[in-house]
């Protein structure tokens, strides 16, 4: 189960909006001249914590390996 909701949390990071992460600079230009870029820091805040709780969750789903083995 914690196996199909990494891919689908995956699945989602790749549904984000990667358009204002990307350096879009001519929709950003505010009227006062400053540049602000909030949707971009989100989309990649996003996707970073999406892809990194996807990874966590789809590792932990592994059978862990028992016995005297040990990989030395």
């Amino acid at each position: 189960m914690k196996k199909m909701i990494g891919l689908a949390l995956w699945l989602v990071a790749l549904l984000v909006p990667f358009r204002y992460a990307i350096l879009d600079s001519t929709d950003l230009v505010q009227p006062d001249g400053t540049v602000e870029n909030m949707k971009g820091l989100l989309s990649f805040v996003a996707v970073v914590v999406l892809f990194f709780v996807g990874y966590a969750l789809v590792d932990s789903s592994k059978k862990q390996a028992t016995g005297e083995a040990h990989g030395h």
